[in-house]
């Protein structure tokens, strides 16, 4: 016998407190009321008949004194939770329960993860009063939801907790969790509970897994010399880093799931056009996982709206894109949702029937333009029907004004220090230009340009004439897009914030007289909003999102991230970004007060989660897992409750007794 509620030591503690105490009351005697009578040989009598039966009557108040102690004891039992005690040494457990997004699937009764969490209580619930077992959440990032416990309404409390995440499930780290809690405890077991999607290949990288096998392997090798040496080199292999050691273990698994026809978004990308910001184009993957043709409805729609709906017939396995061209709208919130054909759902696994995704917003880029004067330049920036140029003189030159800015734009002046916001330069000089000046170079020739930097998208520089222009001398993080020989003429960073510098004065060179001068500006002014862009990209759930922080208060150390179902969590900001690892598909919200609410939107968008397909077998080393065994599940181990009704009962036959005085 075991008890789980409290130590023995402890109960017999307070039954020797309390049976003390109404011992206490039986002794104490009642104070009795004098009342004088007439004198008679009657009241003789009446005395010497209670003096006759004074022995039974100590009988009985004995008795009753008894009957009180056997009901304390049968209370304090019952507060032990006493449990009858298994034979051997108990085992210790862990329970590795799929909560990944395929097992969202409804191809069970209510969902896989709740048939799963129906076949871990009934394990639970025949564990022995020797066992020890915990409760791992597999997902993209598993988690022992506790220690090793004993206590059964803890365990299926934390099974109960359990709720479905929309990341695949990383069974290759649970593996490895659920190895280093069990190692080294008596009768190590491993049960898996899940669909078995995406489970072979970790398997196939685990060493062991079998407390059979591993037992023999070690008797074998204690008795050649041959064996042995193969033991050590498994051994080795077990502790590589690709190798997950489960050697020791006995591993059981318990499939769920019986169906894998569905039909899923793969694939959702949304953009901005760059010279055309108020239309916008959309590419969606659809891909089916059925064993038979099927037709599916394709419905786009922006912020509720209905914007498109097409109807797709797909061959089994069979891969389609979608292409949306020249779009427009007011709204940002776009969703690519399939529609059942007819009337029943669609498939098994809801979850990737929709995909989100944001569109940047929609506003022009303030630019400061400081300039003495350039009608080359401003034409050109006129060009952009995204920026809005607003022109000072240099001598009205105020970093503060300069702030309020998206872009500042310097034609041949060159501030002390380096304006607040990204920064376009035209021949800098002296201490504050942005790249340190090495020299100069009369009548270079462009021979190096970077084509694969977006500064440079569709410019050319090929025989470009000029007069002059600076040398820079490059630091770490710095990059040349334009060189004559080794000298660098146009240079940009991006830390601590963007930038870029042409070392010569556009109006002593034939550049403002190119379709590349326009080009260039363009390019350079997206670049400077790519932050913005980046922050509104759609993002997939079981990875880290790196989100832009820039625009928030320059003293924010954290950010809030709320999902769709209204939690929050607060994300720490390092080197201007904000790291968060994504749970939910549907559209987040970034919090930074005083700076507006952001958004972002999240997708499963993964063709291996959407194979839901189950694996109803899966082995180890080639030994395949089976069901665990050794759960007396239709055994009532649990004796307070029966205590508890021994106790009523004894209370009953109390009263009886008293009523009839047989006990008083």
């Amino acid at each position: 016998m075991t008890f789980t509620g409290a130590p023995l030591a402890t109960l017999a503690g307070v039954f020797a407190v309390a049976g003390a105490a109404v011992s206490l009351l039986y002794v104490l005697k009642l104070r009795r009321r004098r009342i004088e009578v007439p004198f008679a040989r009657l009241w003789q009598r009446v005395l010497a008949e209670r003096e006759s039966s004074s022995l039974w009557r100590r009988l009985k108040r004995l008795l009753s004194w008894l009957l009180q102690l056997l009901l304390l004891g049968l209370i304090v039992l019952a507060v032990g939770d006493p449990r009858f005690a298994r034979g051997g040494e108990g085992r210790t457990i862990a329970f590795v329960i799929d909560a990944g997004a395929s097992m969202q699937a409804v191809d069970e009764q209510p969902s896989r993860l709740g048939r799963a969490k129906e076949e871990a209580r009934r394990l639970i619930n025949g564990l022995g009063a020797r066992d020890l077992a915990l409760v791992i959440r597999l997902d993209g990032q598993p988690q022992a939801l506790g220690g090793l416990e004993s206590d059964d309404r803890e365990l299926l409390r934390q099974i109960d907790a359990i709720e479905p995440s929309d990341t695949p499930a990383d069974l290759d780290r649970g593996l490895r969790v659920a190895a280093d809690v069990l190692r080294g405890h008596p009768r190590p077991t491993l049960i898996l509970i899940g669909d078995g999607a995406g489970y072979q290949a970790p398997l196939d990288r685990a060493i062991g897994g079998s407390a059979t096998a591993t037992a023999t392997a070690t008797a074998t090798a204690t008795a050649t010399t041959a064996t042995a040496t193969a033991t050590a080199t498994a051994t080795a292999t077990a502790t590589s880093l690709s190798a997950i050691d489960l050697s020791g273990i006995d591993v059981r698994s318990i499939p769920v799931g019986h169906s894998g026809e569905n039909v899923g978004v793969v694939g959702f990308a949304v953009r901005r056009y760059p010279q055309n910001r108020s239309s916008y184009e959309v590419f969606v993957e659809v891909q089916s996982f059925r064993s038979a043709p099927s037709t599916v409805k394709l419905e786009l729609t922006q912020d509720g709206e209905v914007v498109d709906v097409q109807r797709i017939a797909l061959l089994a396995g069979e891969r389609a894109a979608r292409f949306y061209p020249n779009l427009a709208g007011a709204g940002a919130r776009l969703e690519a949702r399939l529609r059942p054909e007819g009337s029943g759902a669609l498939d098994a696994f809801p979850l990737d029937d929709t995909a989100y995704a944001l569109l940047p917003p929609l506003k022009k880029q303030r630019v400061l333009l400081v300039s003495g004067g350039n009608l080359f330049l401003e034409g050109a920036l006129l060009l952009d029907e995204n920026a809005a140029i607003e022109k000072i003189a240099p001598s009205a030159w105020d970093p503060a004004l300069a702030a309020r800015y998206d872009a500042v734009v310097l034609d041949g002046f060159t501030p002390p220090a380096p304006p607040p916001v990204p920064a376009l330069y035209l021949d800098p000089s002296g201490a504050g230009s942005p790249f340190p000046v090495a020299g100069v170079v009369s009548s270079p020739a462009i021979t190096d340009v970077a084509e694969k930097h977006p500064l440079m998208r569709w410019v050319t520089l090929r025989d470009l004439n000029m007069t002059r222009s600076s040398r820079f001398a490059l630091r770490p993080g710095e990059v040349a897009l334009a060189s004559s020989a080794r000298d660098v003429l146009i240079a940009a960073r991006e830390v601590p914030r963007k930038t870029v510098a042409l070392g010569f004065d556009p109006r002593r060179s034939d550049l403002p007289l190119r379709v590349a001068f326009p080009v260039f500006l363009v390019n350079t002014l997206e670049w400077f909003a790519g932050d913005e862009a980046t922050l509104q990209a759609s993002y997939r759930t079981g990875q880290v999102w790196r989100i832009p922080a820039a625009g928030l208060p320059g003293t924010a150390a954290t950010v809030t991230v709320r999902d769709p179902d209204g939690r929050s969590a607060r994300v720490p900001v390092a080197e201007g970004r904000a790291s968060y690892y994504g749970r939910r598909v549907g559209f987040h919200a970034v919090l930074a007060p005083p700076a507006p609410e952001r958004a972002l939107a999240a997708s499963l968008a993964d063709p291996l989660e959407s194979a839901i397909q189950p694996a109803r077998e899966l082995s180890i080393g080639g030994q395949r897992l089976t069901a665990p065994e050794g759960f007396q599940t239709g055994v009532r181990r649990e004796l307070w409750a029966w205590l508890v009704l021994a106790a009523l009962a004894l209370a009953l036959v109390e009263w009886w007794t008293y009523n009839r005085r047989i006990t008083v």
